[in-house]
Protein backbone atom coordinates (compact mmCIF):
# COMPACT_ATOMS: atom_id res chain seq x y z
CA UNK A 1 0.00 0.00 0.00
CA UNK A 2 1.12 3.47 -1.00
CA UNK A 3 2.10 5.66 1.72
CA UNK A 4 -0.27 8.60 2.61
CA UNK A 5 -0.90 10.75 5.97
CA UNK A 6 -4.09 12.99 7.30
CA UNK A 7 -3.33 16.14 9.59
CA UNK A 8 -5.12 17.68 12.14
CA UNK A 9 -5.27 19.43 15.74
CA UNK A 10 -6.75 17.82 19.25
CA UNK A 11 -5.77 18.95 22.12
CA UNK A 12 -3.99 22.13 20.53
CA UNK A 13 -5.11 22.64 16.81
CA UNK A 14 -4.86 23.93 13.54
CA UNK A 15 -6.29 25.73 10.74
CA UNK A 16 -5.06 28.51 9.16
CA UNK A 17 -1.95 29.28 6.79
CA UNK A 18 1.40 28.90 7.99
CA UNK A 19 2.79 31.57 5.80
CA UNK A 20 4.40 34.62 6.86
CA UNK A 21 1.29 36.07 7.55
CA UNK A 22 -0.46 33.27 8.66
CA UNK A 23 -1.13 34.51 12.27
CA UNK A 24 -2.43 32.03 14.97
CA UNK A 25 -3.71 28.61 14.04
CA UNK A 26 -7.34 28.15 16.06
CA UNK A 27 -8.73 25.05 14.82
CA UNK A 28 -8.76 21.42 14.59
CA UNK A 29 -8.46 21.49 10.77
CA UNK A 30 -4.54 21.43 9.49
CA UNK A 31 -4.69 23.70 6.36
CA UNK A 32 -4.38 21.84 3.48
CA UNK A 33 -2.65 24.58 1.42
CA UNK A 34 0.37 24.46 3.60
CA UNK A 35 2.67 21.95 3.01
CA UNK A 36 4.48 20.51 6.20
CA UNK A 37 8.24 18.22 6.67
CA UNK A 38 8.45 14.85 7.55
CA UNK A 39 11.33 13.01 8.89
CA UNK A 40 10.95 9.39 9.20
CA UNK A 41 13.07 6.17 10.12
CA UNK A 42 12.25 2.36 9.76
CA UNK A 43 13.19 0.19 12.88
CA UNK A 44 12.88 -3.47 14.43
CA UNK A 45 11.37 -2.54 18.07
CA UNK A 46 13.54 -5.45 19.51
CA UNK A 47 16.58 -3.41 18.92
CA UNK A 48 15.50 0.37 19.10
CA UNK A 49 15.32 3.41 16.70
CA UNK A 50 19.12 3.78 16.90
CA UNK A 51 19.08 0.65 14.81
CA UNK A 52 16.65 2.15 12.08
CA UNK A 53 17.43 3.41 8.67
CA UNK A 54 15.64 6.35 7.04
CA UNK A 55 12.60 5.65 5.28
CA UNK A 56 11.88 9.62 4.84
CA UNK A 57 15.07 12.29 4.89
CA UNK A 58 13.21 16.03 5.77
CA UNK A 59 10.49 15.50 3.07
CA UNK A 60 7.76 17.63 2.47
CA UNK A 61 4.33 16.55 2.38
CA UNK A 62 1.26 18.32 0.35
CA UNK A 63 -2.17 18.07 -0.46
CA UNK A 64 -3.62 16.23 -2.68
CA UNK A 65 -7.26 17.63 -3.54
CA UNK A 66 -7.61 15.35 -6.67
CA UNK A 67 -6.65 12.23 -4.05
CA UNK A 68 -7.74 13.73 -1.17
CA UNK A 69 -4.73 12.30 0.76
CA UNK A 70 -1.59 14.67 1.94
CA UNK A 71 1.40 12.73 -0.21
CA UNK A 72 5.09 12.77 -0.42
CA UNK A 73 7.49 14.39 -3.21
CA UNK A 74 8.65 10.69 -3.56
CA UNK A 75 6.10 7.60 -3.50
CA UNK A 76 6.73 5.89 -0.48
CA UNK A 77 5.49 1.77 0.08
CA UNK A 78 4.79 0.34 3.90
CA UNK A 79 7.68 -1.86 4.57
CA UNK A 80 6.24 -5.63 5.44
CA UNK A 81 7.54 -5.61 8.83
CA UNK A 82 9.04 -3.33 11.60
CA UNK A 83 8.21 -0.25 12.97
CA UNK A 84 8.36 3.54 10.98
CA UNK A 85 8.94 6.75 13.53
CA UNK A 86 7.11 9.65 11.92
CA UNK A 87 8.24 13.64 13.16
CA UNK A 88 6.29 16.25 11.30
CA UNK A 89 7.01 20.05 11.62
CA UNK A 90 5.47 23.29 10.50
CA UNK A 91 6.10 26.11 9.26
CA UNK A 92 8.82 24.94 6.52
CA UNK A 93 11.38 27.71 7.25
CA UNK A 94 15.50 27.55 6.96
CA UNK A 95 15.63 27.90 11.08
CA UNK A 96 13.50 24.84 11.71
CA UNK A 97 14.52 21.47 11.37
CA UNK A 98 13.62 18.09 11.76
CA UNK A 99 15.40 14.87 12.69
CA UNK A 100 15.46 11.35 14.12
CA UNK A 101 17.16 12.17 17.47
CA UNK A 102 15.97 15.02 18.48
CA UNK A 103 12.49 15.68 16.27
CA UNK A 104 11.47 19.51 15.74
CA UNK A 105 14.04 21.65 16.67
CA UNK A 106 14.00 25.88 15.99
CA UNK A 107 15.77 28.39 17.07
CA UNK A 108 13.18 31.24 17.19
CA UNK A 109 12.70 34.66 17.72
CA UNK A 110 9.40 36.86 17.97
CA UNK A 111 8.74 39.17 15.44
CA UNK A 112 7.38 42.74 17.02
CA UNK A 113 5.04 43.07 14.10
CA UNK A 114 1.29 41.36 14.35
CA UNK A 115 1.08 40.54 10.50
CA UNK A 116 4.42 38.29 10.12
CA UNK A 117 3.44 35.96 13.20
CA UNK A 118 4.13 32.19 12.63
CA UNK A 119 3.12 29.51 14.46
CA UNK A 120 5.42 26.72 15.24
CA UNK A 121 3.74 23.17 15.47
CA UNK A 122 5.09 19.48 15.88
CA UNK A 123 4.04 15.77 15.83
CA UNK A 124 5.13 12.53 16.10
CA UNK A 125 3.65 8.85 15.47
CA UNK A 126 4.77 5.40 15.70
CA UNK A 127 3.01 2.69 13.26
CA UNK A 128 3.49 -0.95 12.76
CA UNK A 129 4.26 -1.71 9.67
CA UNK A 130 1.90 -5.09 10.06
CA UNK A 131 -1.05 -3.26 11.16
CA UNK A 132 -0.64 0.41 10.22
CA UNK A 133 -3.20 3.08 9.87
CA UNK A 134 -4.84 3.83 6.38
CA UNK A 135 -3.19 7.59 6.52
CA UNK A 136 -0.48 8.09 9.04
CA UNK A 137 -2.08 10.16 11.22
CA UNK A 138 0.01 13.52 12.56
CA UNK A 139 -1.18 15.38 15.41
CA UNK A 140 0.55 18.51 15.74
CA UNK A 141 0.81 20.89 18.68
CA UNK A 142 1.78 24.00 19.42
CA UNK A 143 5.16 25.06 20.15
CA UNK A 144 4.65 28.63 21.05
CA UNK A 145 2.06 30.15 23.73
CA UNK A 146 -0.97 32.28 22.22
CA UNK A 147 -1.54 35.68 24.60
CA UNK A 148 -4.37 37.57 23.83
CA UNK A 149 -5.16 41.20 25.64
CA UNK A 150 -8.22 42.54 25.48
CA UNK A 151 -9.28 45.77 27.16
CA UNK A 152 -12.82 47.36 28.40
CA UNK A 153 -14.29 50.15 30.83
CA UNK A 154 -14.10 49.82 34.59
CA UNK A 155 -17.73 51.41 34.34
CA UNK A 156 -20.19 54.06 32.88
CA UNK A 157 -18.98 57.37 34.04
CA UNK A 158 -21.10 59.28 32.23
CA UNK A 159 -24.33 60.84 34.01
CA UNK A 160 -27.21 63.42 35.03
CA UNK A 161 -28.49 65.19 38.12
CA UNK A 162 -31.44 67.37 38.72
CA UNK A 163 -31.27 70.33 40.85
CA UNK A 164 -33.89 72.69 41.42
CA UNK A 165 -34.34 74.19 37.67
CA UNK A 166 -30.87 73.08 36.59
CA UNK A 167 -29.41 69.93 34.89
CA UNK A 168 -25.91 69.37 35.05
CA UNK A 169 -24.59 66.44 32.59
CA UNK A 170 -21.03 64.83 32.43
CA UNK A 171 -20.26 62.74 29.48
CA UNK A 172 -16.99 61.05 30.35
CA UNK A 173 -15.30 59.17 27.57
CA UNK A 174 -13.01 56.49 28.18
CA UNK A 175 -10.40 56.41 25.48
CA UNK A 176 -7.31 53.73 25.44
CA UNK A 177 -4.57 54.97 23.36
CA UNK A 178 -1.79 52.46 23.57
CA UNK A 179 -0.77 49.02 25.43
CA UNK A 180 2.80 46.98 25.71
CA UNK A 181 4.14 44.19 26.73
CA UNK A 182 7.99 45.04 28.15
CA UNK A 183 10.40 42.55 29.90
CA UNK A 184 9.44 39.29 27.87
CA UNK A 185 12.13 37.38 26.27
CA UNK A 186 11.92 37.25 22.62
CA UNK A 187 14.85 34.50 21.79
CA UNK A 188 14.78 30.91 22.37
CA UNK A 189 15.43 27.43 20.71
CA UNK A 190 12.61 24.75 20.66
CA UNK A 191 13.56 20.84 20.77
CA UNK A 192 10.91 18.36 20.69
CA UNK A 193 12.86 15.41 22.41
CA UNK A 194 11.92 16.40 25.33
CA UNK A 195 9.70 19.41 24.10
CA UNK A 196 11.28 22.26 25.54
CA UNK A 197 12.56 25.88 25.13
CA UNK A 198 16.33 27.18 26.19
CA UNK A 199 15.21 31.04 25.97
CA UNK A 200 17.65 33.68 25.66
CA UNK A 201 17.82 35.53 28.93
CA UNK A 202 19.54 38.72 27.30
CA UNK A 203 16.45 38.77 24.43
CA UNK A 204 13.96 40.89 26.66
CA UNK A 205 11.85 43.52 24.60
CA UNK A 206 8.82 45.79 25.00
CA UNK A 207 6.17 44.30 22.44
CA UNK A 208 3.79 46.73 20.93
CA UNK A 209 0.34 45.11 21.78
CA UNK A 210 -1.86 48.10 20.65
CA UNK A 211 -1.63 51.68 19.45
CA UNK A 212 -3.92 53.94 17.97
CA UNK A 213 -3.78 57.68 17.26
CA UNK A 214 -6.79 58.38 17.34
CA UNK A 215 -7.98 56.00 20.32
CA UNK A 216 -10.08 53.36 21.11
CA UNK A 217 -13.23 54.28 22.91
CA UNK A 218 -13.83 51.75 25.74
CA UNK A 219 -17.26 52.18 26.39
CA UNK A 220 -20.56 50.16 27.65
CA UNK A 221 -23.96 49.09 26.04
CA UNK A 222 -27.36 50.01 26.89
CA UNK A 223 -27.41 48.22 30.01
CA UNK A 224 -24.30 50.13 31.15
CA UNK A 225 -22.02 46.82 31.12
CA UNK A 226 -18.86 47.67 29.84
CA UNK A 227 -17.97 45.91 26.42
CA UNK A 228 -14.85 44.00 25.79
CA UNK A 229 -12.35 44.66 23.29
CA UNK A 230 -10.13 42.48 21.72
CA UNK A 231 -6.79 44.15 20.88
CA UNK A 232 -4.26 41.98 19.85
CA UNK A 233 -3.58 37.88 19.58
CA UNK A 234 0.10 37.07 19.80
CA UNK A 235 2.40 34.40 19.47
CA UNK A 236 5.15 34.27 22.37
CA UNK A 237 7.78 32.41 24.37
CA UNK A 238 6.97 30.07 26.57
CA UNK A 239 8.83 31.42 29.63
CA UNK A 240 8.75 32.06 33.29
CA UNK A 241 7.82 35.68 33.45
CA UNK A 242 10.87 37.87 35.34
CA UNK A 243 9.66 40.71 37.54
CA UNK A 244 10.09 42.84 34.81
CA UNK A 245 7.67 41.20 32.77
CA UNK A 246 4.57 43.95 33.02
CA UNK A 247 1.61 45.65 30.94
CA UNK A 248 1.84 48.95 30.04
CA UNK A 249 -1.45 51.07 29.25
CA UNK A 250 -1.97 54.62 28.15
CA UNK A 251 -5.19 56.29 28.09
CA UNK A 252 -6.98 59.39 28.41
CA UNK A 253 -10.18 60.39 30.03
CA UNK A 254 -12.25 63.17 28.06
CA UNK A 255 -14.69 64.65 30.02
CA UNK A 256 -17.40 67.12 29.03
CA UNK A 257 -19.59 68.93 31.49
CA UNK A 258 -22.21 71.57 31.10
CA UNK A 259 -25.28 73.22 33.01
CA UNK A 260 -28.28 73.48 31.60
CA UNK A 261 -31.32 76.04 33.24
CA UNK A 262 -34.42 73.35 32.35
CA UNK A 263 -37.14 76.87 32.59
CA UNK A 264 -35.00 78.86 29.94
CA UNK A 265 -33.20 76.47 27.97
CA UNK A 266 -29.86 78.05 28.23
CA UNK A 267 -26.67 76.58 28.86
CA UNK A 268 -24.90 78.37 31.28
CA UNK A 269 -21.61 76.55 31.08
CA UNK A 270 -20.01 73.86 28.78
CA UNK A 271 -16.61 73.04 29.57
CA UNK A 272 -14.36 69.93 28.14
CA UNK A 273 -11.32 69.03 29.14
CA UNK A 274 -8.80 65.80 29.01
CA UNK A 275 -7.16 63.98 31.46
CA UNK A 276 -4.37 62.20 30.64
CA UNK A 277 -3.42 58.35 32.66
CA UNK A 278 -1.35 55.26 32.42
CA UNK A 279 -0.92 52.11 34.79
CA UNK A 280 1.86 49.77 34.68
CA UNK A 281 0.33 46.10 35.57
CA UNK A 282 3.22 43.58 36.87
CA UNK A 283 2.19 39.95 35.62
CA UNK A 284 4.12 38.00 38.08
CA UNK A 285 1.82 38.95 40.36
CA UNK A 286 -1.35 37.48 38.07
CA UNK A 287 0.74 34.64 35.73
CA UNK A 288 4.11 32.93 36.93
CA UNK A 289 4.34 31.56 33.62
CA UNK A 290 3.12 30.67 29.85
CA UNK A 291 3.34 27.22 28.73
CA UNK A 292 3.64 26.57 25.47
CA UNK A 293 0.09 24.87 23.77
CA UNK A 294 -1.61 26.98 26.15
CA UNK A 295 -3.71 30.63 25.29
CA UNK A 296 -3.28 33.10 28.34
CA UNK A 297 -6.36 35.97 27.74
CA UNK A 298 -5.44 38.80 29.63
CA UNK A 299 -8.50 41.17 30.52
CA UNK A 300 -7.44 44.97 31.35
CA UNK A 301 -10.25 47.17 32.49
CA UNK A 302 -9.36 51.39 32.59
CA UNK A 303 -11.04 53.87 33.66
CA UNK A 304 -10.81 56.98 36.60
CA UNK A 305 -9.98 54.49 39.02
CA UNK A 306 -6.25 52.59 38.94
CA UNK A 307 -6.57 50.14 36.31
CA UNK A 308 -6.89 46.15 36.83
CA UNK A 309 -6.20 42.87 35.41
CA UNK A 310 -7.11 39.52 35.11
CA UNK A 311 -6.23 36.62 33.06
CA UNK A 312 -7.86 33.44 31.75
CA UNK A 313 -6.07 30.10 30.72
CA UNK A 314 -6.80 27.94 28.32
CA UNK A 315 -6.25 24.98 25.49
CA UNK A 316 -6.49 26.76 22.03
CA UNK A 317 -9.64 23.84 21.37
CA UNK A 318 -10.76 26.10 24.77
CA UNK A 319 -12.26 22.95 25.89
CA UNK A 320 -11.59 23.80 29.51
CA UNK A 321 -10.73 27.28 31.14
CA UNK A 322 -9.07 28.25 34.79
CA UNK A 323 -9.54 31.83 35.65
CA UNK A 324 -7.03 33.44 37.86
CA UNK A 325 -9.60 36.60 38.74
CA UNK A 326 -13.02 37.45 38.06
CA UNK A 327 -14.12 37.76 34.00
Amino acid sequence: MQFSAVASHTDASASSAHQLKSGIITTTNYPVDVPFVVEAVLFDPAQGVDSGSSFMSSEKLSYSSEEGKWKPEEEHFWPEKGNLLFYAGSPILPNVSVGVGNGVTADWSIPTEADTQVDLCFAKVIERCESHSTAVPFVFRHALTQVCIKARTLKQYSYSRSDNNYIQSNVIKVVLDSVKIGGILSKGHFTQEPAKWVVDNDSAIQYPVFCSESGLELGCNRYDSPILNELNKMLLLPQTLSPDAAITEWHHIVIRSSITDTTTGEILSDETYTLPKSSVLPLKKICDRWVMDYKYTFRIAVGLEDSEITVAVTDWTETKEIILGDE
